[in-house]
């Protein structure tokens, strides 16, 4: 009788499972990252939420004597494959999500969930290790195009170079900004990107499209941002903040060769030593720009390492510095270079810190936000 009872009991739990809703995120659906649901014995879910507290377990709903095998208590199942006397129940620990605590310049080493990547190849980001990283997209008839790279600084602004958004002046409809985006091929990520429109284009009014003086822009987006882990702002430079000679970051999708190269799937991450644009511009006059060539002072430069460069694709993207708060503060966005990654040829990037009265002249808010502390 025990045993009829037992196999009741198991029908009716699966029954139940396979009843459930598939929109529920209580229960594992396939291709999409849930932590509510955990494979464990069935003594263990009583009334659809895993058993904690030890209630009901240790006598009228123990394992029956005479079972040939002790059911494990380890979750060593993995969802949708429950094994045997084991049904997939809701984890009562994860039914409550704290609110994400937002902080500019806040990296997520590692990246975010790890243990679901493939090992990453040399120079990869992992996802979400960079979350102020956007990627500016143009809509051409339904098909979605990569233009370049952004710098998201608060919920509702990024950052970027003006030469690759004056193209959208006449046309913001086309402009899309995606933020939390990490590998361009694969919409089944642990947290999904997502895309705003432009609201306002700010390009600087000096800018000059002929040498790239003043090569920045704000970008308005059209809605707010809801900050998340894979999500979130860099911090702006503070007036103290000198980063010559400080080893940071560029990340992008760009290509990794000036000619032949090709865009890169996933994003990639570079680390550079700043320069001062003294060394830069000495550097700069050995190239074919010539021995007179005067280094604009809107401009910071990074790299000189032979194949250690930023390259066409990463032009708007960010360059961060990391600053003795723990934070990381956007230093830089990649402007130009003379071809790419060259022997003693530095990137060359537009020093934001250059341009801060114009950043919240667009925003419309204090510095004080911008910074972490």
């Amino acid at each position: 009788m025990a045993r009829l009872w037992r196999l009741l009991l198991l029908s009716i739990a699966i029954t139940c499972c396979l009843s459930q809703n598939d929109d529920s995120p209580d229960y594992y659906q396939p291709g999409k990252a849930t932590d509510d649901c955990l494979c464990v014995p069935l003594y263990l879910c009583v009334d659809g939420e895993i058993v904690t507290d030890g209630r009901g377990v240790i006598d009228p709903r123990r394992r029956p004597d005479g079972d040939a095998e002790e059911l494990p208590l380890d979750e060593k199942y993995v969802p949708p494959e429950c094994g045997p006397f084991h049904v997939c129940c809701r984890n009562p620990e994860s039914s409550t999500v704290s609110p994400y605590d937002h902080k500019c310049g806040n990296r997520n080493p590692g990246g975010i969930n790890g243990r679901i990547l493939t090992p990453n190849a040399d120079g990869e980001a992992q996802f979400g290790e960079w979350p102020w990283q956007a990627a500016i997209l143009k809509n051409a008839a339904g098909e979605l195009i990569f233009k370049c790279g952004g710098t998201l600084i608060d919920d509702r602004h990024i950052i970027t170079v003006a030469h690759c958004v004056d193209k959208f002046l006449d046309n913001k409809n086309s402009m899309i900004i995606r933020l939390g985006e990490w590998d361009t091929q694969n919409t089944d990520e642990f947290m999904p990107h997502e895309d705003y429109g432009a609201q306002e284009i700010f390009i600087h009014s000096q800018y000059r499209p002929s040498n790239l003086h003043n090569d920045i822009a704000v970008v308005r987006l059209n809605k707010t941002v809801n900050f998340k882990p894979h999500i979130d702002t860099a911090c702006l430079p503070q007036d103290e903040d000198d980063f010559t000679g400080q080893e940071c970051v560029a990340t992008g999708w760009g290509t990794d060769a000036y000619q032949e190269g090709k865009y890169s799937l996933i994003m990639k991450e570079i680390t550079l030593p700043v320069i001062s644009n003294a060394e830069c511009q000495a550097l700069l006059r050995k190239t074919r720009l010539g021995p007179r060539f005067k280094l604009h002072n809107g401009f910071l430069c990074a790299g000189g390492k032979a194949g250690q460069d930023a390259c066409k694709g990463d032009g708007g993207g960010p360059l961060v510095c990391f600053r003795s708060d723990n934070s990381y503060t956007v230093a830089g966005l990649v402007s130009w270079g003379i071809d790419c990654g060259g022997e003693g040829v530095p990137g060359v990037y537009t020093n934001v810190k250059e341009f801060i009265d114009f950043i919240i002249s667009k925003t419309q808010r204090p510095i004080e936000d911008y910074w972490s502390s």
